[in-house]
């Protein structure tokens, strides 16, 4: 199954680990609403991928995958920049929370999803998003407009008035 991707799809996600179906679009940034009120502007696509299967122990998974770049606003500079996105997240389907390992046993290369009937696609495509942007968005080392500039700018003395008038006594 090759299906599409938009605001509305739905899944059964253990059905769809359970048969091994795909899905696969090139979604534009702009239909993602709680991502776009992070961007620097929703220009863009990015390449969404979602697999189910089974692993090794018979458990059934959904793999995540999102390719693509976003336009972040620079905490230093406050210009925009280019932001590659690469997502590749396992999730493993779990009846209910009690399935789900404590958080110091959980494992760095898995993630847990309750089994669910309606599972929305969308919403776990931006969630995912939204946990991948960066806490303090920058450019990296050196590409900053406003670094050149840093090194040379002296923060005025606040004091350096009254050292004035302590002179003139």
């Amino acid at each position: 199954m090759a299906a599409s991707i938009n605001q509305g799809t739905v899944i059964n996600n253990i059905e769809f680990a359970q048969k091994a179906l795909e899905i696969h679009d090139i979604i534009i940034v702009l239909h993602f609403s709680r991502l776009a009120d992070m961007l620097a502007n929703t220009e863009g696509r990015l390449d969404c991928r979602l697999q189910g299967g089974k692993d090794a122990n018979n458990a059934p998974y959904i793999r995540l995958l999102v390719q693509g770049t976003l336009s972040l606003t620079c905490q230093r500079c406050l210009q925009p920049f280019e932001h590659e996105v690469s997502i590749d997240t396992h999730f493993v389907l779990v009846r209910n929370e009690s399935d789900m390992p404590a958080p110091e046993d959980e494992s760095d290369e898995e993630d847990y999803l309750l089994i669910q009937a309606e599972m929305p696609v969308f919403e776990l495509i931006e969630d995912e998003l939204l946990l991948a942007l960066p806490i303090a968005p920058r450019h990296e080392e050196g590409e900053c407009s406003n670094e050149s500039n840093t090194g040379d700018y002296k923060k005025p003395n606040p004091f350096a008035k009254l050292e004035l008038l302590k002179s003139k006594k």
